[in-house]
């Protein structure tokens, strides 16, 4: 028997946002799936790294020693200490997650110079941001393939913000991608600037976390739910009044409890039904016990169709998700006021499970292809 290929995965696999390591677990899980030999390998961007260690987090800059700016830097300092505890927490259980989940244990952390000593058959840059300047500060080499000369390196579901790259930074992408034997992104815009940019044929696939099902994301649950009354749960990647405004309404019509999950406590939350401290496995059992969800978040979206549940997004822009709802038509699902929302409607899966298979096939032949050619 022939031996199983070793694949090396470079992501943005230590950054404390449950889509981030959920993309991660996926594109790993479903690559051993397939037969091959994934490893997610324990590069972390420097900055990146900084923004996600242990303590209490502020950028000091040379102007913060001048007064003017004492009262903002207090300011942060003491918002830290208001919700430290529970900030530990869900610290602790993204670090179990990341050690257990992702890295098998390794601990380890590889520099640039490392990566080729890995001798991987082929190593997968993505998916996320991970050509983003302004994400790494200042374009990583390593994310784009600029080591280990020679050795077959792909890219599956890249991408950069508002999928669209500056024209000072175009000459960049058109020399440090032509050394990649495939290229994929995860926007159809993106891939066309990148087409241009290359000469090469340049796919569009899923985001990681649909290439599987809701059934390969069952190890990961906790049995029992956290919350033993019905709920509707509110999932805010960045705060915003409309979503809170929308959930609590839907909540007070329906008579089910709100539980709303935030990524950091200030002062002015102090709801008992506000969760702080979560981690990817809280996260995910939250979405798949509640009777309804409310999020502005890609991953939130996704893993509500994933959960087959109703669901609305509420945001003013956001090409992901719109691009996702189009795809599966489910615009209507998509809001923008409170007065918006149907409570009785329902939402065809059958319909949206059949189109998400299909794309999820093409992205799997991409894989494929990527690997083997």
């Amino acid at each position: 028997m022939d031996e199983k290929k070793k694949i090396g995965i470079l992501t943005f696999h230590n950054a404390h946002n449950y889509g981030a390591v959920l993309q991660a677990y996926a594109l790993k899980t479903k690559l051993n799936r397939m037969g091959y030999k994934a490893k997610i390998l324990n590069y972390q961007n420097p900055y990146i790294a900084r923004l996600y260690r242990k303590g209490i987090h502020v950028d000091f800059w040379k102007r913060d020693i001048l007064p003017s700016r004492w009262g903002k830097v207090f300011h942060e300092v003491g918002e830290n200490l208001y919700g430290l505890r529970e900030w530990k927490n869900q610290w602790t259980a993204f670090e179990k997650f990341i050690g257990e989940k992702l890295l098998d244990g390794q601990e380890k952390k590889l520099t640039l110079d490392d990566l080729a000593k890995e001798q991987c058959d082929v190593y997968i840059l993505g998916s996320d941001q991970i050509w983003a300047r302004e994400l790494t500060h200042g374009f990583d080499p390593a994310y784009f393939g600029q080591f280990a000369p020679g050795c077959k390196k792909i890219s599956y579901a890249a991408s950069v913000p508002n999928g669209s790259i500056p024209e000072a930074e175009q000459a960049y992408f058109e020399q440090a991608l032509k050394s990649l034997a495939h290229i994929s992104v995860r926007e159809e815009k993106l891939a066309r600037v990148v087409e241009k940019l290359t000469g090469k044929e340049v796919t569009t696939v899923v985001d990681p976390t649909l290439l599987l099902e809701r059934a390969d994301y069952e190890d990961l649950l906790y049995e029992e739910p956290l919350v033993k009354e019905k709920y509707i749960f509110a999932y805010f990647v960045v705060e915003d009044e409309l979503l809170g405004k929308c959930a609590e309404k839907a909540a007070a019509v329906l008579g089910y409890r709100l539980i709303e999950l935030h990524y950091k406590k200030t002062p002015k939350m102090k709801s008992e039904n506000m969760i702080f401290d979560a981690g990817p496995r809280e996260f995910l059992t939250y979405i798949r016990d509640a009777e309804m969800i409310f999020t502005n978040s890609f991953h939130g979206t996704v893993f509500s169709i994933l959960f087959q549940k109703k669901f609305y997004s509420v945001y003013k822009e956001n090409g992901r998700i719109s691009n996702l709802l189009a795809f599966l038509n489910l615009e209507e699902r998509h809001i923008t006021a409170e007065d918006a929302m149907n409570y009785a409607d329902g939402i065809d899966y059958t319909h949206v499970g059949d189109k998400l298979c299909n794309y999820r096939r093409q992205s799997v032949e991409y894989l494929k292809k990527g690997i083997e050619q």
